[in-house]
């Protein structure tokens, strides 16, 4: 006989109560089983051949990645890795590895550019000046660390450097030093203007020029020099030339020499040579006249070619100067015609009036006149 279910605790509370059964639940449905997850075999474990073993390449290759370790160690500050993760155990150790070798060899690398480049450039630097030679004492300064300032301290201070430059010690005792550029190009204009003017090969050499710079002659004082020098030794008429013999004492063959000799002051030489050619202008006329005249005539701004007008009239007028009767002189003429003096352009009128009285009619008087008339415009 089949033994009935045991109601549920539940259900007889509800039956003493008079009420209906709960109505059993229905069971939770089983749920799918998940499936397991994939499991990735792992390969085997290499086993590392014994040192003995390795082939040469492998060494190789370790010792190009042990320098590139150190190098991502000292640049971004990687740990190093062990070359050798899995040791057998029988391999040789790295006991000597140094750790700062590679910045050592960094850095001595950039020491090598270092000198290379700062080499090249004092080669380059000592072939514009003309001390190649100095090479040597170079290479020894850039190996021994110095920069390039030091370097040309110590340049300066060598015998090469003071027969190249012999200016320099007595510019810098002044107070007045160049720089090694400025001396070249003063040497280059040196070079230009003696053959631009035509002065004889060498005038301007060497010594030449260490003797303007010393004198502190500039460029464009030496080229004014040059000028006078060029005209008055090459390029002048034979009577300004024996003008200046007769004024200063320097002939024709010293002209040069004098025009550019530093120990005269440019405004000196300015106004000797003027004056000369006023001299000159009164010799080709026939007139003489001295030092002290033709000086105060170009301290009046007389031109060369005012006074070449004017020594043309004197010579129409040299009648005045002799003959019977009231004359002149030949420096009142002179006065009269390049110097606006009143005086001596009214005592010719009177005395061209004087013999024209006394010659009327001559031929002699209407030249006389017409001069007289010249000059006496030119005083007033």
């Amino acid at each position: 006989m089949a033994k009935k279910p045991t109601p549920a605790p539940a259900n007889i509370k509800r039956a003493e109560r008079g009420e209906a059964p709960k109505p059993a639940s229905r069971p939770a449905p089983a749920s799918a089983p998940r499936p397991a997850p994939a499991v990735t075999a792992r390969p085997a474990a290499t086993v590392r051949p014994t040192a003995a073993a390795r082939p040469a390449a492998q060494s190789s290759q370790n010792a190009a990645m042990d320098y590139w370790a150190r190098r991502d160690q000292f640049i971004y500050g990687l740990p190093r890795p062990n070359p050798d993760p899995t040791p057998t155990g029988d391999e040789p150790r790295d006991t000597d590895y140094d750790p700062d070798r590679f910045m050592r060899e960094y850095y001595a690398g950039l020491e090598a550019n270092r000198r290379m480049n700062a080499i090249a450039a004092m080669r380059g630097l000592m072939d514009q000046l003309g001390l190649g030679s100095l090479m040597g004492k170079i290479t020894e300064y850039v190996q021994d660390g110095y920069d390039a300032d030091a370097i040309m301290a110590l340049i300066r201070t060598t015998p090469e450097y003071a027969a190249r430059f012999p200016a320099m010690k007595t510019l810098a005792a002044k107070g007045r030093a160049i720089s090694e550029a400025e001396y070249i190009e003063y040497e280059s204009a040196a070079a230009t203007f003696e053959r631009q003017y035509g002065l004889p090969a060498g005038m301007l050499g060497k010594e030449s020029v260490t003797r303007l710079l010393e004198k502190e002659v500039s460029a464009r004082e030496l080229e004014e020099r040059v000028l006078m020098a060029a005209g008055g030794a090459f390029q002048t008429a034979p009577e300004v030339q024996q003008a200046f013999q007769e004024y200063y004492g320097i002939g024709p063959g010293g002209l040069t020499a004098y025009f550019l000799d530093p120990d005269v002051a440019t405004p000196l030489l300015n106004k000797q040579y003027a004056s000369s050619r006023i001299g000159g202008e009164a010799q080709r006329q026939g007139i003489g006249v001295d030092r002290q005249l033709a000086e105060a005539l170009q301290v009046g701004g007389v031109t060369t070619d005012e006074a070449r007008a004017g020594f043309q009239k004197v010579a129409s007028m040299a009648g005045l100067t002799s003959g019977p009767g009231e004359s002149v002189s030949q420096r009142q003429l002179i006065g009269a015609a390049l110097q606006e003096d009143v005086a001596a352009a009214n005592a010719i009128e009177r005395v061209s009036m004087s013999r024209a009285g006394a010659f009327a009619g001559g031929g002699g008087f209407a030249t006389t006149q017409s001069g007289a008339n010249a000059l006496r415009g030119a005083a007033t």
